[in-house]
C-alpha cells in the first residue's frame, strides 16, 4: 500500500467508552471488570482468583450471559474517576497506585496477582477514595519491566500467550504441561516448580520447529524440557527467552532438568 496523496476519513470510535464480549458471567453496573485471556469480559473477583486477568474498566450497565451463550456485549468505561471502597488507606496515599481486592473494593497493597485498578486522586476516608481508573486500564497484562513480573499460579496444562512475557509461571501440580508459543525474540518466562520434593514432574513444551537449548542440553527440535520428578526440589526452576529463530534459550537452570528422550 502506498503513502497518502489525498485526505482519508479514517474510522474512530469516542474514547473512554469500550464495548466487550462477555465469558460465562454476569457484570454488574458499576462493578469493576476483568479482562480474561481470552479478551473477554469478566466480573473481577476476589484478588487471590484473579489469575491471568487484566483491569478492564468499570461496567457501564448489567449484562447476564451467565447462560454461556457467549454473543452479549457490555459496555465498559475505560477512563474517569470512580468512588470505590477501600480496605484500609490513608490521605498520604493520594497519587499512588490501587489494587484490587475484589470488584468493589481496592488497596494500596497488591493482591495475589497484583492487579492495578487505579490511582487514588481524592481520600474521602479511611475505606473510601475516588481512582483515576485510565493508568490502571492502560496496563498491560504482564509488565515487562524487572522487578514487576507476574507471578501465577497454574494447577492445570497451559498454553503460554504471546502476551505473557515477563510472566514467572509457578506450579505444584504433579505431569502438567506448558506450551510455548513460536518463539518469538526477546519473550522470557520462568517457571517454577512449587510442589514438595520428588513429587511434581514439570514440563515445557516448545512449537514443533522449535527447540530448547543451552546449559548442555542440546539443540533438537520439539523436545520438552523436563524437571524430572525423582530429582526435583520445590524451588527448581527455568527461565528462557525466545530468540526468534531457533527457538528458545535457556537463562537460568535451578534443579536437575533433561531433555524429553
Amino acid at each position: 500500500m502506498a503513502v497518502l496523496s489525498a485526505d482519508r476519513e479514517t474510522a474512530r470510535k469516542e474514547g473512554g467508552l469500550k464495548s466487550y464480549l462477555i465469558g460465562t458471567d454476569i457484570l454488574y453496573k458499576g462493578g469493576m471488570v476483568g479482562v480474561n485471556e481470552a479478551g473477554k469480559a469478566v466480573a473481577m473477583p476476589v484478588a487471590a482468583s484473579a489469575v491471568g486477568l487484566k483491569f478492564g474498566g468499570v461496567a457501564y450497565e448489567k449484562v447476564d450471559d451467565s447462560a454461556g451463550a457467549g454473543t452479549k456485549w457490555c459496555k465498559v468505561y475505560t477512563r474517569g474517576e470512580f468512588l470505590f471502597a477501600a480496605t484500609s488507606i490513608t490521605q498520604a496515599m493520594v497519587g499512588e497506585m490501587m489494587y484490587l481486592v475484589d470488584d468493589q473494593i481496592f488497596d494500596d497493597v497488591p493482591g495475589a496477582y497484583s492487579i492495578p485498578v487505579g490511582i487514588l486522586v481524592e481520600y474521602v476516608s479511611t475505606t473510601s477514595g475516588w481512582l483515576d481508573i485510565g493508568p490502571a486500564v492502560a496496563v498491560p497484562r504482564n509488565p515487562k519491566s524487572e522487578g514487576e513480573l507476574d507471578f501465577i499460579t497454574k494447577t492445570d496444562n497451559y498454553t503460554v500467550l504471546v502476551t505473557d512475557s515477563g510472566a514467572v509461571f509457578a506450579i505444584a501440580t504433579d505431569a502438567k504441561v506448558f506450551t510455548l508459543p513460536s518463539t518469538i525474540k526477546g519473550f522470557k518466562c520462568t517457571f517454577v516448580n512449587m510442589g514438595a520434593a520428588a513429587a511434581v514432574l514439570l514440563s515445557i513444551s516448545p512449537a514443533a520447529a522449535d527447540c530448547i537449548f543451552g546449559a548442555g542440553l542440546g539443540l533438537v527440535d520439539n523436545k520438552d524440557l523436563l524437571n524430572t520428578k525423582a530429582t526435583a526440589f520445590k524451588g527448581d526452576m527455568a527461565t528462557i527467552v525466545g530468540d526468534g529463530d531457533t527457538g528458545w534459550l535457556i537463562t537460568k537452570l535451578t534443579g536437575t532438568w533433561a531433555k524429553e528422550a
